[in-house]
This record gives structure tokens, C-alpha cells and sequence, in this order.
């Protein structure tokens, strides 16, 4: 029998050595499905070498601005993810997230649902906002429009995107058995037209959400009585609440979280890029994470981007500095 569990023993520490060296090898090899993406392929032309050649000595221009920011980008190995909800109809939240393995940085950047933003041809009441972009008709619509008009306005590159319906996010919730908030003051609203219908009835104080009560309060813009929050106060709690389900799903309910999202989420990250980036964020301090909002105004009706401020933000995000690019340059 001794000779028995010795023999089992050293099976198991075998199985484990060759798992963990597959797993390396899968992150030493593995190239994230965005970076596989074909590109076209160029004519290469040969030509014989000139018996005479004239040596021209030809000054190299100096690059401008722009030029050196999209080199910045065009280096950076920031991987940009796009995460929305939706109620079937709208995009709701949406938030770009940039990650940087070797910077060790995880950015949120949430986008106001009524950001301005105008497609040709799309001109009835209400298709000149960010968000009903997901809801354009055929070719024009759906998640990846959603993700094009997203990096549009941002000027970067994003590259996937992860889409959640309101009964999904439910359901994570429960999942995780609920998600402890601070909720800042009263909260009571009732719009039976909302689609799905919206009744929000929350006391001030630290308690407990189920997936009803979070989906409700990540909702909730205004009480029945007109008083309401600011717009980035709305963006600094869904940020804040959107962490807090991070935070508790990259715990034992991990698998249980995951069996969840393949009934409610929709992605074009492959098993695969999850696997590969998942790993880095396990142990990742999510305290840590930048969180900013679309630059801009907001008036009744609209936020209005402020572009320029909007590319300031994006260089500090990318760590884009001028005079070292300008000096590396002259070098």
C-alpha cells in the first residue's frame, strides 16, 4: 500500500509539472487574437544594385507632433477594451478600459451616454447620441459600430469589445450574493416606459445590493421629484460599482461568474486573449486602477466632447511626453 500512494504521489507531481510548464509555454507563445489580425499583404519588388551609385546625403524631417503620438501609440502595447451594457435597444454605460502589462496600469474612461455624435444618414430624434449607435439599423448598428464610434471619438485603437445585458448583470450579482455599496442618499424613482421598466427604492446607507436593487441604483439618474445627481457623480459610482463586482468575482466565485457570462455576455475576445490577459489581473490591486471621464459640458439634452482636452487626456494615459520624444528625435 506504501509503495501504492508512493507511485500516486509521484504521478501527481509529474501531472503538475507538466501543466504549469504548458501553461508558460502558452504564455511565452500565445499571440492575442488582435495582433493576428491579417493585414495586407505588400509586393516585394527586387531591384539589381547600381554599378555607379550616386550617394545623396538627405536630411531627415523633423517629425511633428502628430507624427511622434501615433508612433506612441503604434508602440504601446496597451491592450483597449470597450464595455458596455445594453438593454437590447441602447448602449447604457460604456467605458473604454486600457490595460498595460508592462506598465502594470489599468485605466477606466467612462464616455457619457449622450456624448454628441452625429452619423451621416442617421438623422431621426435621438440617433445623434453616442449610444444609439448599438441600435443602428443592419450594417450600420451593433457592437462593433459601437466600438468603432467609441474609438473614433477617442483617437486610439480599441481593440475588442465586451457587451452586457441589463439580466446579465443581474445575474452576476447574484451570482456573487450580492454587492455591498454605500449608497450616497435616498434613492426613489419609477418609470414604468423604461425599457426594462426602471423602479429604483434605495435608503441612504451601507447595505447589500441583490441584482435587482444594483441594476437599479447603476441606473438611476433622478427621484420622482425632479432631484437628481450630476452626471460624473453617475459615472464615479458605476465606476465604483463595476470594480466592487471585479474585485469579488476574481475570488473562488471566479468559475461560477464565468459559467454566468456565457449566457449574458457577448465578446470578441476569444478564450484564448481571456486566458492570457485573466492570469496577469488575478493578482492585480484593483485600488490601483486610473479612472477618468470623458472631458466635456453637458447641457439638458447632451455632453459636449472637448476634443482637445480629450487628446491631452489620452497622452497622459498613454505616457506620451513631447520634449523626450522631440530629444530622442534629435538624437
Amino acid at each position: 500500500m506504501k509503495k501504492f500512494f508512493k507511485v500516486l504521489g509521484i504521478l501527481l507531481l509529474i501531472f503538475i509539472l507538466l501543466s504549469a510548464g504548458a501553461y508558460a509555454m502558452f504564455k511565452a507563445t500565445y499571440v492575442p487574437s488582435h495582433e493576428r489580425r491579417e493585414d495586407p499583404v505588400e509586393e516585394v519588388v527586387v531591384e539589381l544594385p547600381d554599378p555607379d551609385p550616386v550617394v545623396e546625403v538627405i536630411e531627415e524631417p523633423v517629425k511633428t507632433e502628430e507624427e511622434l503620438w501615433q508612433e506612441c501609440i503604434d508602440d504601446s502595447d496597451r491592450v483597449n477594451v470597450l464595455l458596455f451594457g445594453t438593454d437590447g435597444y441602447r448602449a447604457d454605460t460604456l467605458i473604454f478600459l486600457s490595460y498595460s502589462k508592462t506598465e502594470e496600469d489599468i485605466v477606466m474612461l467612462t464616455v457619457p451616454r449622450d456624448t454628441k455624435h452625429e452619423v451621416e444618414g442617421m438623422t431621426a430624434q435621438g440617433q445623434d447620441k453616442i449610444n444609439a449607435v448599438f441600435c443602428f439599423p443592419g450594417d450600420m448598428g451593433g457592437a462593433d459600430n459601437q466600438r468603432q464610434a467609441i474609438e473614433d471619438i477617442l483617437g486610439v485603437p480599441i481593440h475588442y469589445y465586451v457587451k452586457v445585458n441589463y439580466w446579465g448583470l443581474i445575474a452576476i450579482v447574484d451570482t456573487l450574493g450580492g454587492i455591498n455599496v454605500n449608497v450616497p442618499f435616498d434613492m426613489n424613482y419609477d418609470d414604468p416606459y423604461a425599457k426594462p421598466e426602471l423602479h429604483v427604492h434605495l435608503n441612504a446607507g451601507s447595505q447589500t445590493l441583490t441584482g435587482d436593487q444594483a441594476m437599479g441604483y447603476i441606473r438611476w439618474r433622478k427621484n420622482n421629484d425632479g432631484k437628481g445627481d450630476s452626471d460624473l457623480a453617475r459615472t464615479q459610482r458605476q465606476q465604483d460599482f463595476i470594480l466592487k463586482v471585479v474585485k469579488k468575482s476574481f475570488g473562488l466565485n471566479i468559475t461560477k461568474v464565468i459559467d454566468v457570462c456565457y449566457d449574458y455576455v457577448r465578446t470578441d475576445l476569444t478564450k484564448e486573449d481571456i486566458l492570457f490577459y485573466g492570469s496577469d489581473l488575478v493578482s492585480y490591486d484593483f485600488n490601483e486602477v486610473r479612472r477618468y471621464s470623458l472631458p466635456g459640458e453637458a447641457d439638458y439634452r447632451y455632453f459636449y466632447q472637448d476634443e482637445d482636452a480629450t487628446l491631452d487626456l489620452l497622452k497622459e494615459i498613454y505616457g506620451f511626453q513631447m520634449e523626450d520624444d522631440f530629444a530622442n528625435n534629435e538624437e
